[in-house]
């Protein structure tokens, strides 16, 4: 392990820690540092259920959420050989919303096991999705592959977009309720949803990790990952899989946040390098960091109103993205 992935490895690391302490002390109610100790102390009290009930779960639930973009971009990215993909590609969040609407349709009030019925249609259309696009790569050639994949989930986004707009026609508020399920944030956190994905997060990262020597091969060229015994179509697939499975768990717990898949694991290369073990490692901690801090920003920037988490990520994520688009543009971005 060289001395500069230790280095930003620690430093990341502290800032994690930081954040945290932010996120558990600071916001409408500014609780004091002596206050907060008591709390972590003794049970019961206003302070103990702001911190434990609310705040806790709120900063844990963002910051896996952010861990995962962070992930799922980085294997984007990867798979595609292109800087400027970000875990939506495929149309995942048009899935999760549609399976929404259908909820708000039969009845979004219903709950099986503790998980309300949008969420759970949410899922299950985005796996769906997803095991559909996986299914048609690994009948396409590999080279061919991922153009038709991002073709097809062009289309299917399209497609599913169309049977969202038409189910408003018929109750005009499942687009407005719909519309909020996706923007929702963390503003309704509470551990069970950071229970329920954070498995998903530790198998995500782990599989990344003992993948990411084909990950640094299949970078190269297609004949070079074939000649050294890749088998490019279930490579292709599997992780797009994981991928999107990352993805459609962070928008069933918060709705669609965009740009911090895209950005984020280039803020990684900047700091490490491409190296897919070691910046899968940063991009995941750097992640958990960011959202957090996106989060507490979110919830203080105005007295008495909380701004959706999604605005202040795309404030933050376009500009970066406008920058990253014409800095690639002498690249050969613009010959494809």
């Amino acid at each position: 392990m060289d001395k500069k992935f230790k280095f930003y490895l620690l430093v990341i690391s502290f800032s994690l820690v930081l954040v945290a302490v932010v996120s558990l002390l600071f916001g409408q109610i500014k609780i004091p540092f002596n206050e907060f100790l008591s709390a972590l102390l003794k049970r019961g009290g206003r302070i103990h259920s702001i911190i434990f009930d609310i705040r806790l779960p709120r900063f844990l639930l963002s910051s896996a959420v952010g861990a995962m973009l962070a992930l799922s971009g980085l294997v984007m990215q990867t798979i595609f050989r292109n800087p400027l993909v970000d875990p939506y590609f495929l149309g995942v969040s048009s899935a999760a919303q549609l399976g929404v609407s259908i909820a708000i349709v039969f009845g979004a009030g219903i709950t099986f096991f503790g998980i309300s019925l949008a969420s759970l249609l949410a899922f299950v259309f985005s796996l769906v999705l997803t095991v559909l696009l996986a299914k048609i790569s690994t009948r396409i050639n590999a080279e061919r592959s991922r153009a038709a994949i991002v073709l097809l989930g062009i289309a299917i986004a399209y497609l599913l977009s169309a049977f969202n707009n038409f189910l408003s026609m018929f109750k005009r508020e499942v687009f407005l309720e719909s519309t909020f399920w996706s923007l929702r944030g963390f503003s309704n956190a509470d551990i069970s949803q950071f229970l329920f994905a954070f498995p998903f997060l530790i198998i995500g990262f782990l599989y990344i990790i003992f993948h990411s020597k084909e990950m640094n091969i299949y970078l190269s060229s297609d004949i070079t990952a074939h000649s050294l015994g890749i088998n490019l179509r279930w490579f292709i697939s599997t992780m797009l899989v994981f991928a999107a499975l990352l993805t459609s768990v962070s928008v069933v717990v918060s709705g669609s946040i965009i740009f911090i898949g895209l950005f984020v694991p280039h803020i990684g290369r900047i700091l490490v390098g491409d190296e897919r073990k070691k910046l899968a490692v940063i991009s995941t901690l750097v992640g958990a960091t960011i959202m957090p801090l996106f989060d507490f920003i979110a919830r203080s920037a105005l007295p008495s109103q909380e701004i959706p988490v999604n605005v202040i990520a795309s404030l933050i994520g376009a500009p970066f993205f406008i920058y990253l688009f014409f800095r690639m543009r002498d690249n050969g971005l613009f010959k494809y």
